[in-house]
């Protein structure tokens, strides 16, 4: 066999290595049945704005050695999930024809158990986009990531085994139900129910909270459920990471500039604001190195939790999309300054504070009016400071590591903590000429490095 033969052949079965070996799967009901007055759950109009979509989260886990020996992981995380879902009950349901409510009929969720040829490191390697081959897509339930959840369950589980004896926990809820907030939630209660199902105080603490009474102008029998086409992956992925070393002198430089520019001294940015801010301004000028210099029509929209900042203020724990969008835009070079872009932010999100409704009805509409003008549609969101990685024990310790897993659409950035909380990791999709010249953006690798 000639060398080329044999490194072909080192390739495919280093693939094969990859690939799931055996999978079963069990339905998980509720441990209680839902009463019959909330088996009609009511989805308020910014749950029926989302797409009825799975968002992809995958846990990784070293060796885990769960505290009760008497059963195995599998079983004891189908046992807390249960339970689990006897308070989180719609996600046990069925979404109505409608799109507009759910069904609690105890259905239940689908948990897949699966053994995986290959080590934990290895998968830790790999980027996070859906691919099977190059990515995490065998981790996940077929057709789950970023996949329409039409009348599958709200709910998917996939328990991976991996050869060294690390596992990987992928979960997917469907945003028309819920956030990123209420997903974390959701998964906290299940960890500590988990971990401890004796702790009653804690487990009251970290309990759902729906939110039908405390919104009462959120239901608009009128208001007709997004729908949308899940269209063809047309965007490369990428994973990179943000130490807060770099964002502490990116902050520095950004402050000396203000100084030197005349602009108001001690601006006080967080990290938030300047990686979003930075991810912008070097996604346009990537842009406009594809479109020969030009500066695309473009505008960015946040994704704002808004449990604090409604009035009066809901609770952490919140079950839905309690969200509001704000938007900036951007069409040259000099309108992308950081200290410009993070005052249009703050000035945006102050707009929300101390709102009393979530209904606004007019956001779709602009989302059309920006895409039927031509304008580069881009979205951050962020999961920084949420629970993560020290609320998802579940009896073995914390998470090694977490991802979202790809981008749902081109133009999109999802940003998080890193596992030892040492910066902030972007998880991006851009057109495979932008991303070319993304990565090669001299101020964004002075201040990020790409994992993948």
């Amino acid at each position: 066999m000639t060398i080329k033969g044999l490194i072909l052949r080192a390739s495919l079965i280093s693939r094969r290595q990859m690939h799931v070996i055996s999978r079963s799967i069990t339905n998980v009901k509720p441990d209680s049945p839902t009463p019959l007055n909330l088996k009609h759950y009511k989805l308020p109009s910014h749950d029926r704005m989302n797409p009825n979509i799975y968002m992809p989260l995958v846990l990784f886990y070293s060796n885990p050695q769960p505290s009760d020996y008497t059963t195995s992981i599998a079983n004891l995380l189908k046992i807390s999930l249960s339970k689990t879902l006897s308070k989180y009950y719609p996600f046990a349901g069925r979404l109505g024809s409608s799109g507009s409510y759910v069904e609690c009929s105890d259905q239940g969720i689908n948990f897949l158990e699966v053994q995986i040829a290959c080590n934990l490191s290895e998968i830790l390697e790999k980027a996070p986009v859906k691919d099977e081959e190059e990515g995490f897509g065998h981790l996940f339930p077929p057709c789950s990531i970023w996949d329409k959840v039409s009348s599958s369950p709200l709910v998917l589980v996939q328990l991976n085994h991996c050869s060294c004896g690390g596992i990987a926990i992928a979960v997917c809820l469907s945003h028309r139900i819920a956030d990123a907030s209420t997903l974390l939630s959701f998964l906290s209660y299940w960890a500590s129910v988990s971990r401890n199902p004796g702790d009653v105080e804690n487990l009251a603490q970290l309990a759902p909270c729906f939110v039908q009474g405390l919104l009462p102008n959120s239901y608009d029998d009128g208001f007709v459920a997004t729908d949308i086409l899940i269209s063809e992956k047309n965007w490369i992925t990428a994973e990179m990471l943000f130490y807060n070393s770099k964002i502490a002198e990116l902050k520095a430089y950004q402050e000396k500039q203000d100084k030197l520019h005349g602009v108001v001294a001690n601006q006080n940015y967080t990290r938030n604001e300047l990686v979003t801010a930075l991810l912008y301004r070097c996604a346009l000028a990537a842009a406009a190195t594809s479109n020969s210099g030009a500066y695309p029509l473009s505008v960015l929209f946040q994704a704002i939790n808004m449990r604090r900042l409604i009035d009066p203020p809901l609770p952490k724990t919140s079950v839905g999309n309690l969200m509001s969008p704000t938007h900036i835009s951007a069409n040259t070079m000099n309108e992308t300054e950081l200290h410009s872009l993070i005052g249009q932010m703050r000035k945006e999100k102050k707009q929300l504070t101390g709102i009393k409704s979530l209904v606004r009805k007019g956001f779709l509409q602009l989302i059309e009016k920006y895409a039927k003008d031509n304008y580069k549609l881009y979205v951050v969101s962020s999961i920084c400071n949420f629970p993560l990685y020290d609320r998802l024990d579940f009896g073995w310790g914390r998470p090694v590591n977490a991802s979202v897993v790809d981008a749902p659409a081109v133009n999109i950035f999802t940003m998080m903590d890193t596992p030892n909380g040492d910066g902030i990791k972007v998880i991006l999709g851009l057109e495979k000429e932008d991303m070319k010249n993304f990565r090669a953006d001299k101020e964004l690798i002075t201040y990020a490095s790409f994992y993948h």
